[in-house]
């Protein structure tokens, strides 16, 4: 049965009361919600200012955090960057990498990105990738043959027995903050095409038991659609995530998803 992700990043919005105060209803409605049972893998990637706090409120929680960028290195003269090394030690589990804002406003480039990649993994943080859909092409060989070669320049030199460590969430830029979302046909073509990538890649089954996640344009309408196909592993939010109705109201769908899976799968 495939695992199911719902995450949200909360980009630059909540200030570190309203970050904090998120942190704990939702740590409080997965507490009162999620079946002990459950095997849905929930997370937010606030602000780096409340984190520290976030992780005191969350202690032995199944609601995990991390952040939404680090640096290269583990320490050193490198003023005003944060160290993968320092985010493990506050209880982070994930690092966004090379959100495709930080490709417009900071010039993150593909090496930037691959060595942040590489330094997440030293430090057992799972590193959660966008690859980018900049425009919605005519023909869809093109659309994944540009997504295969970002993906593949960006994990270029990661051992092979670390790829399906990363997460990695396919973001179509035209939707980005827009009520739009893909074709759900689309989203499933593109998502096959990049697991057979990384079975030709990396051999047979690496693509196949690798997360990914739909991002861009996620509304409850679509969330439901996007969750249920069978090579998609979950979705991931970054302004609709704000609303903690809209999140919770994915996590219930993530749950009655698992509960359809696990009865069918008693059922073979």
């Amino acid at each position: 049965m495939k695992k199911i992700v719902v995450c949200t990043s909360w980009k630059m919005n909540l200030r570190v009361v309203e970050s904090i105060n998120y942190a704990i209803k939702l740590n409080d409605f997965i507490d009162k919600n999620l079946p002990g049972s459950s095997e849905i893998e929930i997370f937010i990637l606030p602000d780096f200012l409340p984190l520290y706090s976030i992780s005191k409120e969350l202690e032995k929680s199944r609601l995990k955090y991390g952040a939404m960028n680090c640096f290269w290195e583990d320490k050193g003269a490198y003023t005003g960057e944060v160290s993968p090394m320092f985010l493990k030690d506050i209880g982070c589990s994930y690092v966004m990498i090379g959100h495709p804002e930080r490709r417009k406003y900071l010039r993150e480039d593909t090496e930037m990105i691959n060595k942040k990649l590489k330094a997440c993994l030293r430090n057992d943080l799972i590193p959660v990738l966008p690859i980018i859909e900049m425009e919605k092409e005519p023909d869809i060989r093109q659309t994944c043959n540009k997504l295969k070669d970002e993906l593949l320049s960006f994990i270029d030199g990661v051992d092979k027995k670390e790829i399906n460590k990363i997460y990695t969430i396919y973001e179509p830029a035209w939707a980005i903050g827009t009520s739009r979302t893909a074709p759900v046909e689309h989203t499933h073509q593109v998502i096959g095409e990049l697991r057979n990538v990384l079975d030709r890649e990396f051999g047979s089954d690496i693509g196949q038991n690798q997360i990914f996640l739909y991002g861009g344009g996620v509304r409850i309408n679509t969330a439901k659609e996007i969750m249920e196909l069978d090579n998609i592993n979950g979705i991931g939010m970054g302004k609709a995530g704000l609303n903690f109705k809209f999140f919770t109201g994915a996590i219930k769908l993530a749950m009655e998803l698992e509960n359809k899976l696990r009865t069918k799968k008693a059922k073979y």
